[in-house]
């Protein structure tokens, strides 16, 4: 990040007097920091990374409009911050969230006539195929199959297996539960309880007698290991497979195979941790059309009218 987003400033003429003055200036910055500051304060921001998220895209919009005031924002001023993130290469997905986060803080200080939408086109994502994890599984060495295998199984988020602790995991009842740590909230601060395997719950248990310290992935120094995807990529380019590997896809192949085994909807929204059940939906893929599985099912619906 260049200092005090000049990227995003360098490309806007100062819009008012008061920006051409030092003292005028500086006291703007002040008053849209402390706005800043105050809506963070009042809005419930899920971890303190997305917190520095939203202070870093709201800084680059106050630099991108030459220092305006708050109540001196107009729609145009969103125009010319699509324009300075698209400037600096950013694609229509991220342009679009950054605008809507922008557009959020307006509305909580009353100003709701300045909005705008930034169209993008939303990419499918599927579910890894199940010839794609065994062949995943079979090139992992014992760190990167626990690991994976806990993603599948749990269908946790990142920061989630991130944060696992040994006394989130449940060996009687067979459970791994998602809860608030001291330095660290689950998503909508909501706690949840998955089911694990027994597998898994045998491998952790094994894992949980050879470690130390309370995190069940730790980097070798003992600390949050902040490199998983990149594991992940490394991973599927040691096992010579194709296309896109990302931690976020284990949670729509987890749903989708609970799914497929017959778990009602409403608790896997429950086990994702999802508010609302359509974003559930959006996660279950449908049954792969070649499959036996496909083709058994359409043998016995249709096969009677023979």
């Amino acid at each position: 990040m260049r200092g005090d987003f000049d990227r995003c400033k360098d490309q806007q003429e100062p819009r008012t007097p008061h920006a051409a003055s030092p003292s005028g200036a500086e006291a703007h910055r002040q008053d849209w920091r402390a706005a800043v500051d105050k809506y963070l304060e009042n809005v419930a921001t899920k971890s303190s990374k997305t917190s520095r998220g939203y202070r870093y895209t709201l800084q680059q919009f106050y630099a991108s409009t030459g220092n305006l005031v708050l109540s001196q924002v107009t729609t145009q001023q969103l125009y010319d911050f699509v324009a300075c993130l698209r400037g600096e290469g950013l694609g229509d997905r991220t342009i679009h969230n950054r605008v809507g986060e922008v557009v959020t803080f307006l509305r909580h200080f009353g100003i709701k006539d300045v909005t705008i939408r930034v169209k993008f086109v939303e990419q499918k994502v599927r579910a890894y195929r199940p010839d794609e994890l065994k062949t995943l599984f079979a090139a992992a060495d014992p760190e990167e199959w626990i690991l994976f295998q806990f993603f599948l199984c749990t269908g946790a988020r990142e920061q989630e297996v991130i944060y696992a602790e040994w006394n989130d995991s449940d060996f009687v009842d067979g459970l791994f539960t998602v809860r608030a740590k001291a330095n660290w909230t689950p998503k909508d601060y909501e706690e949840r309880e998955i089911p694990l395997p027994d597998f898994l719950l045998a491998a952790l248990k094994k894992r949980m007698l050879a470690t130390k310290g309370d995190l069940i992935f730790t980097t070798p120094h003992g600390h949050p290991n902040g490199h998983m995807l990149r594991a992940l990529k490394s991973l599927a380019k040691k096992a010579a497979l194709n296309g896109e590997f990302k931690l976020h896809k284990f949670r729509k192949t987890y749903a989708t195979l609970q799914h497929r085994a017959g778990v009602g909807a409403r608790t896997i929204q429950k086990r994702l941790g999802h508010s609302d059940l359509a974003t559930t939906l959006a996660y279950l893929e449908g049954e792969e059309p070649r499959s036996d599985r496909s083709r058994t099912q359409v043998n016995g619906t249709f096969g009677v009218f023979a």
